[in-house]
């Protein structure tokens, strides 16, 4: 992994097992809550892909709505709301169960998300650029992707034990990684904390950022509704079609996590992808490529491998969309947060759509069509990243 030297210390001593614990307990909550909507509640393909669209959905609408809110908060504070109020969401929900309730825990606690992850990614690329904001990416990608990692497996391995387990398990995550974050605050102080948050009295710097960044939200949004997709509808097949269990399902989608988690770290170490257009595009080909592949796999294996390969691309494509978002932008807390919609809003997409195809007609078409669609937009990307050579050249 990349080395501290050169980042703020006390602010990735907080980000880096913030990230983490965060990351594992949305893990252990969304494939808890999935298994158990369409186990104990009998959803439906159709109803589990709402269903996993639910939180994505509100915290693509909280990600827009709550951006001024959360901007006159300090990033600390804005997170304690997250993991305290997700902590009561879920409390609430092991409280008084049934499906109603599951849908309205997971839309309350997809509100709350937007007050930890565009928060913390702001406060993450304060005062840094070049390799140093690489460096700080890396760590925070291969946090929160280690986190992914452990999330499927243990999940699944939870959930055979008691079905509630997975969801106990994260609603401890969330307290514990609240008191780490409150009393980090005194602790690990970092003073660029409350700088350069929007509506402060200082004047913002001049804008250097670069119009990659365009590509590559379009990339993220695809590669997202791949995510949706492979999150979401890909365990309701698995079990179903597959006969797979529970703790399997988790093993293959730790796969994808543990291939994702290595892209980063590799990408933190390497500097070749900064600033290199064509780079964009090509992700989305290759990502069209390993749908394509996924419509016609035969068996777990396989699916392994492509999963783990679909993990690399993945690793890439969100690199590409937060660096390009933050570096040189004057309000980085905004363009996270336009990252984090995007990247959501494309989960929304998969989600759904991979739902209505799957129950529609069956998971090969599910997708071929995803796979086209990344095709598409692998065309969009490469006639904007054409038309900013043209114009930077005149």
């Amino acid at each position: 992994m990349p080395t501290q030297a050169d980042l703020p210390r006390n602010r990735m001593a907080v980000i880096v097992p913030s990230a983490f614990m965060n990351s594992l307990a949305i893990g252990l909550t969304n494939l808890g809550l999935l298994f158990l909507v369409k186990d104990l509640y009998q959803a439906s393909p159709a109803q589990v892909g709402w269903f996993g669209a639910t939180w994505s959905i509100f915290y693509f609408s909280a990600c827009i709505l709550f951006k001024r809110f959360t901007d006159k908060l300090a990033p600390r504070v804005s997170m304690v709301i997250m993991l305290s109020g997700s902590a009561l969401v879920m409390g609430a929900f092991l409280a008084f169960r049934g499906l109603p309730q599951a849908f309205i825990a997971y839309a309350s606690y997809g509100l709350l998300t937007a007050f930890f992850w565009p928060p913390l990614m702001g406060w993450l690329s304060r005062g840094l650029e070049g390799s140093s904001l690489s460096k700080a990416a890396s760590l925070f990608n291969t946090s929160w992707s280690l986190g992914g990692v452990l999330a499927p497996w243990l999940g699944g391995l939870l959930y055979e034990a008691g079905r509630f387990l997975p969801v106990w398990t994260a609603l401890a995550l969330f307290v514990l990684n609240a008191v780490f974050v409150l009393i980090s605050r005194r602790l690990l102080p970092d003073p660029l904390e409350t700088s350069g948050r929007a509506g402060s009295a200082q004047a913002l710097p001049a804008d250097k950022s670069t119009p990659l960044r365009y590509p590559a939200w379009l990339g993220v949004f695809v590669m997202y509704a791949a995510m949706g997709v492979v999150f979401n509808v890909f365990p309701v097949f698995a079990r179903a079609e597959l006969g797979a269990s529970e703790s399997f399902v988790g093993l293959m989608l730790t796969m994808r996590s543990v291939a994702s988690a290595a892209g980063f770290i590799l990408l933190g170490r390497l500097s070749f992808w900064q600033f290199r257009g064509s780079l964009v595009p090509l992700v989305s080909g290759i990502t069209a490529i390993l749908l394509l592949g996924l419509a016609f796999a035969a068996s777990p294996i396989i699916y392994i491998a492509l999963f783990v390969l679909l993990g690399l691309a993945m690793s890439l494509s969100y690199t590409n969309s937060l660096f390009y978002a933050t570096s040189g932008a004057p309000d980085r807390d905004r363009r996270a947060s336009a990252h984090e919609a995007l990247l959501t809003g494309g989960q929304v997409a998969g989600s759904v759509a991979g739902g209505i195809l799957y129950q529609a007609f069956s998971m090969r078409v599910t997708f071929l069509a995803l796979g086209l669609a990344v095709l598409v937009a692998m065309l969009f990307q490469s006639a904007m990243i054409k038309a900013w050579k043209q114009k930077a050249r005149a």
